[in-house]
């Protein structure tokens, strides 16, 4: 009897295990937009953030004193004085 339980148990562990599954994340806006684009073929233009807020490539921003612009890389450059 104890051979036929292990292996009904098996079975049904699997059968739990490979029923539906749903996963949540939290991906980031940003990630999403650019993966959408990408598969619409569709060339967007970079996003740099800062302080929960978007800025397009180009945007310049003071932070600490410094003047930082939103460079092609995604990436704050220091572009002088505020």
């Amino acid at each position: 009897m104890r051979m036929i339980r292990i292996p009904i148990l098996a079975i049904a562990s699997l059968a739990t295990l490979s029923g539906c599954l749903s996963l949540r994340a939290d991906v980031p806006a940003d990630a999403v937009r650019h993966h959408m684009a990408r598969e619409e073929g569709i060339e967007l233009g970079t996003v740099c953030s800062h302080e929960g807020k978007t800025f397009s490539e180009g945007a310049a921003v003071c932070m600490t004193g410094r003047r930082m612009t939103c460079g092609a890389t995604a990436r704050w450059a220091k572009d002088g004085d505020c």
